[in-house]
């Protein structure tokens, strides 16, 4: 897949702030110890939820702009998934067993994503 500059610099911000790679397989684009990160546009992000709603973990949604925030709520509504800004602040809180994760401002987190 073709990365566009809005989506690459997604990445390394997020990547940078909350200490996360991208994994060996692939599997999204970045994960942290705490959970998996997938950096989306509008028009794909339906297409990157379904995918990580097959991953074993918390997982977020990251859009690559302010105005696709309100399709990435709208696609993660009822799911596990957690949304996060373009900046990484977590916007609707990933859910592990049912239950939502620990807020990024937690300082037991040091803002990690859970």
């Amino acid at each position: 897949m073709k990365l566009n500059k809005a989506h690459t610099a997604t990445i390394n911000r997020i990547a940078r702030r909350y200490g996360a790679a991208v994994p060996a397989d692939n599997s999204c684009d970045l994960q942290t110890a705490h959970g998996f990160i997938g950096v989306e546009t509008a028009a794909t992000v339906g297409r990157r939820i379904r995918l990580l709603k097959k991953l074993d973990g918390p997982a977020y949604i990251a859009v690559t702009n302010k105005e696709a925030l309100c399709d990435a709520l709208r696609a993660a509504q009822g799911s596990r998934i957690g949304v996060m800004d373009p900046q990484g602040n977590i916007v609707k809180m990933a859910e592990e067993n049912g239950r939502a994760g620990v807020a990024a401002s937690d300082p037991t987190q040091n803002g990690r994503p859970t």
